[in-house]
């Protein structure tokens, strides 16, 4: 047992380790069913008023982030493309932060996505601005918002009788494209994709927690129908708050942990150049950030099962597996040896 030594030192202090609340907030609702229903987007709500004390705001009231990833809803996007025909998988949603220049190059910024979806045969169904409710946001807060514009494409040609893991994994290929771009491109600084994806999307801002569903008036909208979120609220320790840094990402929520950042854009790098690519971060990105696209890249283009990736990314302790679980060595070894090559390779 792992004593506490403050309880033990007879002197009271101030400080209580058990009491601590100074990291960041973040949980997940689910429906076991996988029925869409309005009332998940209402429990969550319920569920991010119970964990402002988990992120951090500033003197005027400003939250360091905040968001919710969430299933495409099939009811809502029906109605939102005048297509009652629409079909879950036949379909996809991007959501973008666009330049910071808006005057000036928000309408580069769409011509050079919708470049990119016209090389990979996706069909631009609607683009539109996420609308948002000010009322909810001080004066200060408002400021410091960026506007997300989403777009809603359908299925290429060429995969029109593909399976759905098929049209995710190019949507992936698509999404890299647009980075790379993107990400290079000076006049478009800013510039940064939340989610693209015929499964799920990303809302969030510089909010607090219990100002993100009533903030983004398609969460509240009754037809906005889902099965399952993860949400997240920020707590900025080792970095300013930006909007680019609040949370979720694309596939995860993430509290941060710098150790295996070094390790994991080693090999990022190493895996690109063995493959003759090079790997595009956007300018401000969070450890966070780089970890969330490091599992991207892990599952789309070494194809590998959600959890093997998370575990091979997480740094061994030790020499021996002999305190993790008996079904986890096997990934840990062949993970440090796969590690092991790619350093190798650095050098």
């Amino acid at each position: 047992m792992i004593k506490n030594a403050q309880k033990i030192n007879s002197v009271h202090m101030l400080y209580d380790a058990d009491l601590s609340q100074d990291s960041c907030g973040v949980g997940f609702i689910t429906r076991k069913d996988s029925k869409q229903t309005h009332e998940l987007l209402l429990k969550s709500h319920e569920a991010l008023c119970t964990i402002p004390h988990r992120g951090g705001m500033s003197a005027e009231g400003i939250g360091d982030g905040a968001g919710v990833n969430i299933d495409l809803s099939l009811k809502f996007f029906r109605k939102v493309t005048g297509n009652p025909n629409l079909v879950l998988g036949q379909f996809g949603v991007a959501n973008f932060f666009f330049p910071e220049d808006h005057a000036h190059y928000d309408s580069e910024a769409q011509k050079m996505v919708e470049e990119h979806l016209k090389q990979f045969d996706l069909p631009v169904l609607k683009w539109r601005e996420v609308p948002v409710d000010n009322s909810v946001l001080n004066a200060a807060a408002v400021k410091a918002q960026l506007p997300i514009k989403q777009l809603i494409f359908g299925r290429p040609a060429s995969l029109q009788d593909a399976n759905h893991d098929a049209f995710e994994k190019y949507i992936q290929q698509a999404l890299l494209a647009i980075e790379a771009d993107g990400f290079n491109r000076l006049e478009l600084q800013g510039f940064y994709p939340l989610s693209m994806s015929s499964r799920t999307q990303v809302y969030k801002g510089r909010l607090n927690s219990f100002e993100v569903i009533p903030y983004f008036v398609d969460l509240y909208d009754a037809d906005h129908e889902i099965s399952t979120l993860f949400f997240h609220t920020r707590f900025s320790t080792n970095t300013a708050p930006a909007t680019m840094m609040a949370q979720p990402f694309r596939y995860m929520a993430h509290n941060g942990e710098l150790n295996t950042d070094k390790k994991n854009r080693l090999s990022e790098n190493a895996i690109a150049r063995q493959n003759n690519k090079h790997i595009v971060f956007p300018c401000g990105q969070s450890d966070s950030g780089r970890l969330d696209q490091t599992l991207t890249r892990r599952i789309n283009e070494d194809e590998l099962d959600i959890v093997t990736a998370i575990l091979a990314m997480i740094l061994r302790l030790g020499k021996t597996t002999r305190h993790c679980p008996t079904r986890f060595a096997p990934c840990w070894n062949t993970s440090v040896c796969t590690r092991k090559k790619t350093t190798a390779r650095l050098r």
